[in-house]
């Protein structure tokens, strides 16, 4: 009898089984044992009581110890501007002067009135005193004494009115040399030579940076009871990696209305001139004398259920501990319940780590930089 033709792949099929039989032939039937997985690797550490400062940290703008917005005082034409943007002043330097013209006339004019008033005054004096004579021999009645004294305060007045108004008018010539109220630098001009000014007119601001500092407002629930004298912390965000220190100089008496915070203003330590005005920065204040308390690295904390989580590993095994957190900060988290002294945490790791399953403790000094032993890290 001929076989039909079957298809290679077939044949090829039926080859497979044979050799598979043949295999199998000798075969106890016991499936091997399966091979279990190595616990994974995690950081952990012993967590102890430490000495802890309670701190308040908020952010902040720096700013100028002192800055001001020069305006004129008078009105005239600039004829001179002595300073530029950037440019250092000392107390007293002048900056921008105006047009004297109107203003020296004014002050001739109020001058000669002054003068012209004391005369009225003298020749008002020389009249009562004669006045007085004959009243006194009969010569004169009483009345034209009156009136003699009457003409004498009269011209007093006078004489005080005009000297006021000399004042004033030389006044208008000390307001047309626009001197620095303070050492300091100017931070921006706002004249030009030829221009007229009006009264109120922005001539320039000048800033006192020799010092510097930041009004903090801070979370009253951590800062109510914060001091003057307490130190600060500063990290600003245009200076990475480096730390600045100050301390506080006052502390409001009154939370701030819209943002219901305490403000606290901070002097800031900046020797060296690295930071300027107008930089935000990041403010860490303390707020309270040092506490022993215990401390839990933020990357060993996780939520479950609505609550707050570590791993606590004993004999090699980890168990989730559900705790409860105080000061929340600096990349720790404090813990208030939860967690006795002596017990070992995980702090990094704890996405591969499941409750009551064991773990490999890998010590953080030791990690190596080779990609073999990379692929155990946690």
């Amino acid at each position: 009898m001929t076989l039909p033709c079957l298809p290679s792949r077939f044949v090829l099929f039926l080859a497979w089984l044979a050799t598979a039989g043949a295999a199998t032939s000798g075969c106890t039937g016991t499936a091997p044992a399966a091979t279990e997985a190595p616990p994974p690797p995690v950081h952990a550490a012993t967590i102890e009581p430490e000495a802890v400062t309670p701190i308040s940290s908020a952010t902040a703008e720096i700013l100028a110890n002192r800055q001001s917005n020069m305006r004129s005082e008078t009105a005239g034409r600039v004829v001179d501007v002595l300073v530029e943007a950037g440019d250092r002043a000392k107390e007293g330097d002048v900056l921008v002067r105006l047009d004297v013209g109107r203003p020296a006339s004014a002050a001739q004019a109020a001058n000669a009135a002054v003068a012209q008033s004391e005369a009225r005054l003298h020749q008002a004096v020389r009249e009562q005193a004669r006045t007085t004579r004959l009243v006194q021999t009969g010569g004169l009645p009483e009345q034209r004494l009156d009136d003699a004294v009457d003409a004498v305060r009269l011209a007093s007045a006078a004489r005080d009115a005009a000297r006021a108004e000399a004042r004033l008018a030389r006044r208008g010539l000390t307001d047309a040399i626009v001197r620095a109220p303070f050492d300091g630098t100017v931070v921006e001009r706002s004249v030009e030579i030829g221009e007229y000014l009006a009264p109120g007119s922005p001539l320039l601001i000048l800033a006192d940076t020799s010092l510097l500092k930041a009004r903090v407002l801070l979370d009253p629930r951590e800062a109510i009871d914060v001091a003057v004298g307490s130190a600060a912390l500063i990290s600003v965000y245009a200076r990475p990696g480096e730390m600045f220190s100050g301390r506080v100089v006052r502390v409001g008496e009154v939370i701030d209305p819209r943002t219901r915070r305490l403000p606290v203003e901070v002097e800031i330590d900046d020797d060296d001139g690295r930071l300027r005005p107008g930089l935000v920065a990041r403010f860490s204040v303390e707020t309270g004398e040092p506490r022993m308390a215990m401390r839990v690295p933020l990357g060993g904390v996780f939520e479950r259920f609505g609550r707050q989580h570590v791993y606590v590993v004993s004999d090699g095994i980890a168990h989730r501990r559900s705790i409860v957190l105080g000061l929340v900060g600096a990349g720790f988290a404090e813990v208030t319940e939860g967690i006795e002294p002596g017990e070992t945490v995980v702090i990094k790791g704890v996405t591969r780590v499941v409750d009551g399953s064991k773990v490999r403790v890998v010590p953080v000094e030791t990690a190596s930089t080779s990609s073999t032993e990379h692929a155990g890290e946690p």
